[in-house]
């Protein structure tokens, strides 16, 4: 694997006006669990949707600015050389904003494995996907990325 940067401004992966987020995806064999992206956050970002995971653990670690954790239960105000767990389920709900006038940036470190189950419980949906939906499918199998009612509906 060629050595990467999280300090280098460029380039961007994914530039997300609408959202006021920048993000930089590293890159990782395939089949690896470790995973990693810088996130920058310019001020105003009203961040990612608030989600969990089944199937990934997160670390985030601040490098700079302030941006708010946003959990089910609340907001905290973060600092630079702030870490923050997610784990698995529920109890890792989080999303991040900024709303103050400095950008913020997160490295954003995962350990996951497929099937994932990404859930939205402000949004009443989730995604599950049985390979990395990034990834150009392995032979004949092209996965199942599908999206359905959260909670789940009982028939």
């Amino acid at each position: 694997m060629p050595r990467q940067s999280f300090l280098a401004d460029e380039p961007w992966d994914d530039d997300r006006d609408d959202l006021k987020i920048r993000t930089r995806v590293f890159d990782r064999p395939r089949g690896a669990m470790l995973g990693g992206s810088l996130h920058e956050l310019l001020p105003g970002s009203t961040g990612f949707w608030l989600h969990f995971h089944h199937g990934c653990e997160e670390m985030f670690f601040v490098l700079s600015g302030h941006p708010t954790l946003r959990r089910e239960d609340g907001e905290e105000r973060l600092s630079p050389g702030d870490v923050v767990f997610c784990p698995e389920g529920r109890e890792g709900t989080h999303t991040f904003t900024n709303p103050t006038d400095e950008p913020a940036r997160i490295l954003s470190v995962s350990a996951g494995r497929y099937p994932d189950v990404v859930a939205y419980p402000e949004h009443g949906h989730a995604w599950v996907a049985t390979r990395d939906p990034d990834r150009e499918p392995d032979g004949d199998d092209s996965g199942i990325i599908a999206r359905f009612p959260y909670p789940p509906v009982e028939p």
